[in-house]
């Protein structure tokens, strides 16, 4: 009876997992929301004074130089200390930007290529569109899926941990850059670095992610 019961149990549960639809989840739910999550001193300080900063950096590397003669030292001591100047008058603390700056850099990679964890291996849809990609070797279709249209050829790709390598079935065909599409299929952390040509040019495509297409629905506009 035991065995009969847990046959049952065993029965019931596939049976509901596969009738389980799909997951929707959107590109920003693909990254890891603790390599996502800290903090960074340098996004609302405006292009102005990152520019400051930036000069400040690039005077501190030219200034120990033994190469300059002394006109040209105090006329650009003079232009760091107006770049210090200008960011303490706008509420920053220079010391702290500059010891930060390269661990805030290591902190903004790891944002870049960290995938969530909890959708490897998971049945899911998600809506972009698709940018064709050439045959694998072993004949399969691919394709990269993108959050906005234009991406990788007018506008930066997005992250690697944001953008899906797309494995299509040979009767699934991608005829468009810009119509809007839905994929469903098994979502696995798989990395991939390839470069295609995209309408004018060359663009790399890494990416964190391969989606085993199930179904590519085109969703009316």
């Amino acid at each position: 009876m035991r065995f009969l019961t847990s046959v049952f149990v065993a029965a019931l549960l596939a049976a509901t997992q596969a009738s389980a639809e799909p997951e929707a989840v959107g590109f920003s739910d693909l990254a890891d929301p603790f390599a996502v999550a800290f903090e960074d001193p340098y996004v609302a300080m405006g292009v102005d004074m990152l520019n400051e900063l930036k000069l400040l950096v690039q005077l501190d590397e030219k200034l120990p130089g033994t190469d300059l003669d002394e006109e040209t030292r105090t006329r650009l001591e003079a232009r760091r200390a107006a770049a210090q100047d200008k960011l303490e008058a706008n509420g920053h603390d220079v010391d702290m930007l500059l010891e930060q700056r390269w661990d805030v850099a290591r902190k903004r990679q790891n944002a870049r290529f960290a995938q969530n964890p909890i959708f490897d291996g998971v049945e899911v849809s998600i809506s972009g569109y698709i940018i064709p990609a050439p045959q694998a070797a072993d004949g399969s279709g691919f394709g990269y899926l993108v959050p906005q249209v234009g991406m990788c050829s007018h506008l930066p790709p997005p992250p690697p941990n944001q953008l899906v390598r797309v494995r299509l079935r040979a009767d699934q065909q991608i005829e468009s850059l810009y119509l809007p599409v839905r994929v469903t299929g098994l979502l696995r952390v798989e990395p991939s670095d390839e470069t295609i040509f995209v309408l004018d040019g060359d663009s790399r495509m890494l990416s964190g992610w391969t989606l085993d297409a199930e179904t590519v629905d085109f969703p009316e506009g």
